[in-house]
């Protein structure tokens, strides 16, 4: 047996002995021989700062067994997490931007659940679980080496020239590009963070607006000395603040155009995503950037790449431990609650991406143990509180966001009921599942909304408003889903009147929510969420109901709607969009609902309607399109098309439209005029097909705001 006093346990500094230099930071992570010069011969070759990292304290020598067995006081009993006070001077440590209190060297309380365990100092986790963890806790790193080790340069100057960059495959190459020079005049920053502020935080609230703003303040002092965190964080903050607006105000408010301002920020984030490590991050703050990344991303790219985007997203959380609730892991009052924000808009984000490219959402991703976030202002938030906020009974800044958070917890209950419930959103489409109990469940949902959140909206201030549309448009998509037409064909049955009526009244809701939400100025600075996030498969029904529906109030409502938002949605396309399988299908729908539904009214005796514009600009397009049919270059124009009912004669634009049946380039999804059995299988398909290629390169487009 080794004696305790022989030289190997002696600690260097007692025996006088100079402790070896390890190899620099750079030679470490390109795994080459370094000669622990100062500079090292191959940073000074490349031209690189050459940085060494400091020596680690020496480690406590582990006990055996029989020397535990003597001691009155045995640590056997898992260790409660310390904190220490920490804080974020200008241009110092981002741990401010979460929470100044830092835990201690390893905080490795054991969660109630399972056996994981969250490392965490300044900011910054690392969790951890599974049997081999737990059975090696003790011997674990300090937190500031397991920190470190998972993002070697996500806080120093060290460039990344000449070593592998993993990043690269979603970010893109990097550039010579010095991202200093992409940051916008300081009077410009505040400007962006002012319509941040305005139009983004009220509806994620992933950030605490005080505290980033003194982080934001103190950095534009000195551009080039902000962490590396930070600078990704506000260039995010830079390219979402511009999806938000419109272009002509960009122009006047910056002096250039929506485009290059946000070319530029777009690529400003994606070096400062890079040189924050986003693939190896430990840092919360550098997943706020990227989330509001992602959330941009939605203007300018399709929903399949963000969605395999968000499974990095949420990859990056689980590993700082985001699905562990902060509460069970001795972090702070103040951090615990952010982390619970962020978590829950990763989720939503996950969840209507996942929708859009025809994926079912995961309504228990990861096994998560999160608590909602808590009912409170950001004013009763401070970074050095030690108490739980008491939470306010009515509306406050969070209460779009608990809406949203309000829904997903009630599909959690539904779809997690024993029976023949299945998952997801899945039940109410199922056929097996009785109307009665899908109307129960959706009730539920009706009169917790009304209880927590509309009794206490006031429609004049424009969250509320927001709060208001989204909450209808919700329970009203989920009555639609219920009572789905296509659920009766599968059954063989048919929809009786009075349900008929119930469905499409239901659909005239929905369009009227997404006409108001588009056009309200209320809610004009949210538009950037919802625009062009439009309920098509109620429109459709819609469309297909009106062949036969002449009473006077209901079909004039219909038509008007219909009219407003066909009209919106194909001005604002460009040319080679019109020309995609889902709008020459829903072009040649809206033609022979109109010309069914002129019909109808002429067997009834009924007054004939004016001519809806949207029939009248689809005829003059249609028309351009024959004569243009020789010129592929060609490019039909909707922005001529007027909002609104027209005047020209309807028997005109009926021959005009169908001469003979012939003429029309048609994705023809019903081979009959009078309108067969709508295959709705087929009108799925046009749909996702559809938004795989509806992108419009700057300008928002396939946005939600279920």
């Amino acid at each position: 047996m080794v004696s305790s006093n022989t030289p190997q346990n002696i600690p260097l500094a007692v025996r006088g002995e100079t402790p070896k230099t390890p190899s620099c930071v750079v030679c470490n992570r390109r795994k080459v021989r370094c000669d622990r010069q100062d500079p090292c011969s191959a940073c000074a070759k490349n031209g690189i700062e050459c940085v060494y990292r400091a020596h680690a304290p020496p480690r406590r020598r582990k006990r055996r067994p029989s020397d535990e067995a003597h001691r009155p006081d045995s640590p056997r009993r898992p260790r409660r997490s310390r904190q220490t006070t920490g804080s974020s001077g200008p241009g110092g440590d981002t741990r401010g931007l979460l929470s100044p209190m830092a835990t201690s060297n390893t905080s490795l309380a054991s969660n109630r659940n399972d056996q994981g365990m969250l490392i965490a100092e300044g900011g910054k986790s690392v969790y951890v679980d599974g049997n081999m963890w737990s059975s090696i806790r003790t011997e674990l790193p300090s937190a500031e080496d397991v920190l470190r080790d998972a993002s070697v340069y996500s806080d120093s100057d060290q460039s990344l020239e000449g070593t592998g960059d993993d990043s690269s495959l979603i970010l893109g190459a990097r550039t010579k590009t010095q991202i200093t020079d992409l940051h916008p005049a300081p009077l410009h920053i505040f400007k962006l963070w002012q319509v941040f502020l305005e139009n983004v935080h009220p509806l994620i609230k992933i950030l605490h607006g005080p505290t980033v703003q003194q982080q934001i303040i103190d950095a534009t002092g000195d551009l080039r000395a902000m962490p590396k965190g930070l600078e990704a964080l506000m260039f995010c903050i830079y390219c979402i603040a511009l999806i938000s607006m419109t272009a002509p105000d960009v122009q006047k408010a910056f002096g250039d155009s929506k485009v290059a301002l946000l070319s530029r920020f777009r690529r400003g984030a994606r070096l400062a995503l890079a040189n924050a490590g986003i693939l190896r991050t430990s840092d919360v703050v550098v997943l706020q950037a990227f989330l509001l990344y992602l959330l941009s991303m939605r203007a300018f790219s399709d929903p399949q790449s963000i969605w395999s985007l968000c499974g990095v997203a949420i990859r990056v959380a689980q590993r700082i431990g985001l699905h562990r609730d902060g509460s069970h892991h001795g972090l702070s009052v103040f951090e615990t609650e952010m982390r619970r924000r962020l978590w829950l808009q990763l989720n939503i984000l996950d969840a209507t991406t996942a929708q859009l490219t025809g994926i079912a959402a995961q309504t228990s991703l990861m096994a998560a143990d999160v608590q909602r976030p808590a009912n409170v202002n950001d004013c009763d938030l401070d970074p050095r509180m030690t108490e739980r906020p008491r939470e306010h009974r009515g509306a406050t800044e969070m209460i779009f966001c608990l809406a949203r958070c309000e829904f997903g917890e009630w599909l959690n209950r539904w779809s997690g009921k024993p029976g023949p419930l299945l998952a997801g959103q899945s039940f109410l489409s199922d056929s097996a599942t009785s109307l009665a109990e899908k109307d129960r469940a959706i009730d539920e949902l009706g009169q917790i909304y009304e209880t927590k959140y509309l009794k206490y909206c006031d429609t004049s201030i424009p969250l509320h408003q927001m709060t208001t549309i989204v909450i209808h448009a919700i329970t009203s998509l989920l009555r639609f889903s219920a009572h789905h037409p296509r659920q009766h064909a599968e059954r063989g049955s048919h929809n009786s009147q009075s349900d008929r009526d119930r469905i499409f009244a239901n659909c005239v809701r929905m369009a009227e929510n997404c006409d108001l939400v588009q056009t309200s100025h209320i809610t004009q600075r949210y538009n950037w969420h919802v625009e062009n996030h439009i309920p098509w498969t109620p429109l459709i029904h819609m469309l297909y109901e009106l062949r036969n529906r002449v009473d006077r109030e209901v079909s004039d409502r219909a038509w008007f709607l219909i009219d407003r938002i066909c009209s919106r949605h194909f001005r604002d396309l460009k040319g080679r969009q019109q020309r995609i399988a889902f709008n020459v299908a829903l072009q040649n729908l809206i033609l022979k609902s109109w010309k069914a539904h002129a019909a109808e009214r002429a067997r009834c005796n009924r007054p004939p309607l004016p001519c809806p514009a949207i029939v009248s600009t689809i005829c003059d397009m249609q028309g351009k399109q024959q004569l243009a049919a020789d010129d592929i270059s060609a490019e039909i124009s909707y922005e001529e098309a007027p909002i609104g009912i027209g005047s020209r004669n309807q028997d005109q634009l009926v021959g005009e439209a169908f001469p003979n049946e012939q003429g029309l380039e048609t994705l023809d999804l019903d081979q009959a005029s009078n309108f067969s059995s709508m295959d709705w299988t087929q009108w799925d398909q046009l749909l996702e097909d559809f938004q795989h290629q509806y992108t419009k390169d700057g300008e928002p487009h396939c946005n939600v705001y279920e």
